[in-house]
């Protein structure tokens, strides 16, 4: 063959001419933007970092004065170097009236002042609300608790008489902390108030009562260490009210009626809790500082929270039960879930008996898999486990299972079976369900229930 044949030779290269696009980023300045979002934009920044634009153009010089978010944070304004003491409280008395004497004539929708509680403060606290209020403001934070709290009196007393018919309508949301007030008589309440958020407030049962009555478009309320000694009574109902949060309080007893509630959070000790009827609650936060019972979990709760579909409750439960009686009524939704009640006993590690009656109204009284499980959690002294209404719904069989395998002196098991709507067998159901459960005996007892345990299917 000629050598030419064997020659290689490189292929031309092709040549492809793409335009070439250039990024570019756009040349757009702060001085560009219009005043309205200039306004926008300073609104986001804390007061001393929005007069200090004022230094990057001299357009910008009077533009912060346009801000109607007025927020005054003591280490903000004054800075850490200084914290505490008088010279502080001084430094931020100046920086707040200079920016106060230069915003008249604006408008002013939120004021926020954050600072531990000091006397010679009041007066120009004062001075600054009630300019705040003449501005029509929608928003107003009073934050005075001061780092250590405890056995303090001395509270900021908040000037109820600086509000006037047009400042109360106006006002959307109000916190209030480490304050004290008291209504003046005829007080027609804040009729388009959404939020309130009172800290530490002192208050009488009477003023506090008055004043949640006339909030009626109140959404969201929090009430954390107010102390009245005292029940709390609302007489009207909070319609629009959805949240509810209830923390550290000394209160003997709450009576309100929230129908569109559905959130509850509620931390300290137990007393009477009337949220009226809530059929929409769904989020509810239970905590107790005191021992609860079991009787009052079972009995109490259940008609305070009726709705509720998820629960958190942590509590300090004595129980020392011997002897457990269960009776449940369980629909086709709640089958699935049978498994938690083994919190019951977890909160009764001393039962020696348990006696669980179903009554299940499931569809499927069939074993699906997988088989849910929950950690081991021994119960030592559980001897006699009696069962009836047992119907072979996947629930049931879960809880039987976590039973038996955390019973290792258990002694007697008892299943009384149940046909589809949850009543007794006759003598041919009786046989065919004693067959039926050996089955499930043998693929999922054994190995796992105490070799001391007797069955007995009837």
């Amino acid at each position: 063959m000629d050598s030419h044949l064997m020659r290689t030779s490189k292929r031309p290269r092709r040549c492809y001419y793409e335009p070439v696009i250039k990024k570019t980023r756009a040349k757009v300045h702060l001085a560009d933007l219009s005043e309205d979002l200039l306004s926008v934009v300073l609104s986001k920044l804390p007061i001393k970092d929005a007069v200090r634009t004022g230094l990057l153009s001299s357009k910008w010089r009077h533009m912060w004065r346009g801000c109607s978010k007025l927020k005054f944070d003591g280490i903000t304004v004054c800075g850490s170097g200084l914290f505490g003491g008088q010279e502080y409280t001084q430094k931020f008395i100046d920086n707040v009236n200079a920016v106060m004497q230069q915003h008249r004539c604006m408008v002013v929708d939120e004021l926020v002042i954050k600072f531990g509680f000091d006397s010679r403060l009041m007066d120009h606290v004062n001075t600054w609300v009630d300019f705040a209020l003449s501005s029509r403001m929608k928003s107003l934070a009073l934050d005075f608790a001061p780092a250590k709290f405890m056995g303090r009196t001395d509270q900021y007393k908040f000037p109820v008489q600086l509000l006037d018919e047009g400042s109360i309508f106006q006002l959307r949301h109000l916190r209030l902390s480490f304050t004290s007030f008291e209504l003046p008589p005829q007080f027609s309440g804040f009729p388009n108030l959404t939020t309130l958020d009172l800290h530490m407030l002192r208050v009488t049962r009477k003023d506090l009562q008055d004043m949640l009555s006339n909030c009626v478009n109140l959404e969201w309320l929090s009430m954390i260490r107010c102390h009245l000694n005292d029940e709390l009574t609302v007489a009207r109902p909070l319609s629009k009210l959805i949240y509810l949060s209830v923390a550290h309080c000394n209160i003997t007893k709450i009576v309100l009626n929230a129908v569109k509630l559905k959130t509850f959070m509620f931390y300290g000790r137990l007393y009477p809790i009337d949220l009226g009827c809530a059929p929409e609650l769904k989020h509810a936060f239970l905590e107790f500082y005191s021992s609860v019972t079991l009787e009052y979990a079972l009995t109490v709760l259940p008609k305070v929270i009726s709705s509720v579909q998820y629960l958190t409750l942590r509590a300090i439960f004595p129980l020392k039960l011997k002897y457990l009686n269960l009776w449940l009524i369980l629909k086709h939704e709640e089958a699935s879930n049978i498994l938690s009640l083994a919190s019951f006993l977890r909160a009764a590690p001393y039962v020696e008996k348990l006696e669980m009656h179903f009554s299940v109204y499931d569809s499927m009284h069939e074993v699906s898999k997988p088989i849910k499980s929950l950690p081991r959690c021994p119960h030592n002294y559980l001897k006699n486990l009696h069962i009836t209404g047992f119907s072979g719904t996947t629930g049931q069989l879960e809880f039987l299972l976590h039973a038996v395998e955390n019973a290792p002196v258990l002694k007697m098991l008892t299943i009384k079976g149940a046909d589809l709507t949850g009543c007794d067998l006759d003598h041919i159901g009786k046989r065919r369900f004693s067959f039926q459960f050996r089955e499930l005996e043998r693929e999922y007892l054994r190995g796992i229930i105490s070799p001391n345990a007797e069955l007995r299917i009837i």
